[in-house]
């Protein structure tokens, strides 16, 4: 007992003094920072929408995940640690909405209220504050941080009051250099694709821009290892006597309630269904639904697209379990990696499925579905299985002798390069991702990219025209070709 009671004396001690070290530390990169109650800073900056690309003035095809990245001039970003409040804005030009590829100008606003700034509220809302050094170092302050001592850094950790839905602390932990300077700065956030999604962002080129504004030259975020967000820093104040005026933050959407309003609880999806042939099941649930396609071979079902969200997957794979009792859902098809058709596969991953898409997204893929997921309780949390992806180059082939499913890889096309299209040559039905065709309208630039692929290079004859993005109506060969003029 007396041993026990050493040891946990020790215990508290260790604990206490790591504390302690901790306060010191803070202290001390506060100070090398300038004490700095409000800063702001300028300069140019790069954004992309998570799981997708930022196709843009400079680059009109997607490259890759996160490549390119969209362009932001005259960003200006203002962080008040009275509030704490953030705020930052800059000009942009995206492509337009629609399948348009014509450059139109835009605004990047972002905001971290008082409100969203309250380490109580969801993480995600706040972390964008604590990420920056000096909200990290407010927030290190405020909640009972720890340092220790990891090469040549010393790392400053502390929670936040909200916790994880499993029920588990989240952890921030920033790396304090010998100058006191905040080299990068780490946390973790449950993501649906990405599962415990690793956030990092990485401050460089510090240097006093005047006036005891000390600042990073550089600033680069990655989220699960992939580019999300960069700045490169010309300009900064500290404490700016105008600092309520700099940045201000976007005008309140008409006709949104105020605090405290709610969507409230998701209809419960009502999954109806349309045969296309023997063993060949359109899944939708109705308007702003996400098809799928279920395909019965011989021993096994194949589910083209896993229904863009969990609740919608889980409701398909119960249709499907109905439709082919005896027969496991062996592969998923992805018509390519944007964030609004990747949100079913965790549940198709659960179920044992292997993904098939372009080769081009196996390694985001293989990495994100593959990571582990100890702050979610989804699906695939519960019931954790390995990812398993085939990849298709140019075109592959699933066959049994009785059913064929063709999957081709189409490219060059301005919305991804990871796209895929599903064949099915028994039916001649073509099921495609996101070339849009309105009747009556002329085709959209997607789909005038899709066109002379399927049409001159693949010579595919299809009939049926399937969007996974639920049509009004059932589209034809015939709709598509007038659709580009050549009806």
């Amino acid at each position: 007992m007396r041993k026990l009671t050493l040891i946990a004396a020790c215990l508290t001690m260790a604990v206490n003094a790591a504390a302690q070290d901790a306060k010191t530390v803070i202290a001390n990169a506060q100070k090398a920072l300038g004490d700095v109650k409000s800063i702001t800073y300028s300069g140019s900056a790069k954004d992309v929408s998570f799981q997708q690309c930022g196709a843009n003035k400079t680059q009109m095809n997607c490259q890759g995940t996160h490549d390119p990245m969209r362009p932001i001039d005259s960003y200006v970003r203002v962080i008040d640690l009275s509030g704490p409040v953030s705020r930052a804005t800059g000009d942009t030009n995206n492509i337009g909405a629609g399948g348009s590829t014509t450059v139109a100008p835009g605004k990047f606003n972002q905001q971290i209220t008082a409100q969203q700034a309250d380490t109580a509220q969801p993480w995600n809302g706040s972390l964008e504050l604590y990420l920056t050094p000096w909200g990290f170092l407010k927030g290190a302050a405020e909640h009972n941080a720890t340092a220790r001592k990891s090469g040549k850094f010393t790392v400053v950790s502390w929670s936040p009051k909200v916790k994880a839905p499993s029920g588990k602390d989240y952890m921030i932990n920033g790396y304090i250099d010998d100058k006191n300077m905040v080299d990068h700065v780490e946390t973790w956030l449950g993501e649906n694709i990405m599962g415990d999604m690793h956030i990092v962002q990485t401050n460089s080129g510090w240097k006093d821009f005047g006036g005891g504004a000390m600042a990073p030259s550089k600033i680069v975020q990655t989220r699960g290892g992939w580019p999300f967000f960069e700045v490169t820093v010309t300009a900064a104040r500290a404490n700016p006597s105008d600092v309520a005026s700099i940045a201000p933050p976007p005008a309140p959407a008409a006709g949104r309630g105020g605090a405290g309003g709610g969507r409230g609880p998701a209809p419960a999806l009502v999954v109806t269904q349309e045969k296309l042939g023997d063993g060949l099941i359109r899944l939708t649930t109705g308007g702003g639904s996400y098809d799928s396609i279920l395909v019965e071979f011989k021993d096994y079902v194949m589910m083209l697209e896993a229904g863009q969200s969990e609740a919608r997957a889980l409701a398909y794979v119960a249709e499907a379990k109905k439709l082919f009792p005896n027969k496991p859902i062996r592969y998923v098809w992805n018509s390519h990696p944007h964030s609004d058709h990747t949100g079913g596969l965790p549940v198709l991953v659960a179920e044992g499925a292997t993904i098939i898409t372009s080769e081009n997204n196996k390694k985001f893929l293989e990495g994100a579905l593959n990571a582990p997921r100890t702050l979610m309780t989804d699906t695939l949390a519960k019931n954790p299985k390995k990812a398993k992806i085939e990849g298709v180059g140019e075109k592959k082939v699933y066959s049994d002798g009785t059913r064929t499913v063709e999957i081709y890889h189409v490219s060059p096309v301005p919305h991804s390069n990871g796209l895929t299209i599903a064949y099915l040559p028994k039916e001649k039905v073509l099921f495609q991702g996101d070339f849009t065709v309105t009747p009556g309208e002329p085709a959209n630039d997607h789909v005038k990219a899709l066109g002379p692929i399927v049409l001159d290079k693949l010579k595919l004859p299809f009939e049926r025209y399937i969007n996974v993005h639920a049509s009004a109506a059932p589209q034809t060969r015939a709709d598509f070709l007038k659709s580009l003029g050549r009806s």
